[in-house]
């Protein structure tokens, strides 16, 4: 554990940020948009349509990230902050924001790619893109839960793992693979967000307001 005051405070505040289940809620919506997206792919597989499919799948990340994320502040703007106060961190600069563009193109790029080579060459008896996925967004919640320090970090790479290993050996048809995984996964977190939450709401009451009635 680091002595420097400011490194402390730097990581208390990054705690603050996730301690009432915004993670979770952000992520596991994330998930569901995903799940819906492989499901919608899975019934237009024999039209016109499904060309179209991997073209708009950036387009979905990035949308629904953005309605997530407005979501998610909305929520914090109304039951966090009034209750335990507000917190901002550092702006961007233009350099972050390209490299956090960048980082999620050339995820989304490596998703349709697998998608594409799932679906031309499948193997047999196990679905590899299914549990690269859950390794995958595992990895990034492992090193939320080293950054954060906060138990339940670790219980969401747990059942991302999981869920890849099982529903890879499951070696389900088509899209249907990737459409449990996320559906499960973004249940799961919203599950994980919501007992977050009431535990948060538990520590921290709404503040009383003061009357000025004399």
């Amino acid at each position: 554990m680091t002595t420097d005051p400011l490194q402390n405070a730097q990581k208390r505040a990054f705690q603050y940020w996730y301690v009432d289940g915004s993670f979770e809620f952000s992520f596991g919506g994330l998930c569901l948009l995903l799940a819906a997206y492989f499901y919608a792919q899975t019934l237009l597989a024999q039209s016109w349509l499904s060309n179209l499919m991997i073209v708009f799948f950036l387009l979905v990340m990035i949308g629904g990230a953005f309605v997530i994320n407005r979501l998610v502040m909305t929520m914090k703007e109304r039951i966090t902050f009034p209750r335990t106060g507000y917190i901002s961190f550092p702006r961007k600069t233009s350099s972050n924001r390209w490299g956090r563009a960048l980082l999620l193109g050339a995820v989304a790029a490596i998703l349709s790619a697998g998608i594409v080579l799932r679906l031309s060459n499948r193997p047999l008896g196990f679905d590899w893109t299914v549990t690269a996925s859950g390794l995958l967004f595992g990895a990034v919640v492992t090193y939320f839960g080293f950054r954060t320090g906060a138990a339940r970090f670790f219980v969401n790479a747990a059942l991302s793992i999981g869920l890849g290993i099982v529903i890879g050996f499951a070696n389900l048809t088509e899209s249907i693979g990737l459409t449990a995984f996320y559906g499960l996964l973004g249940l799961g977190m919203l599950a994980v967000g919501g007992f977050s939450l009431w535990m948060y709401l538990r520590q921290n009451p709404a503040p009383v307001e003061s009357s000025d009635d004399q």
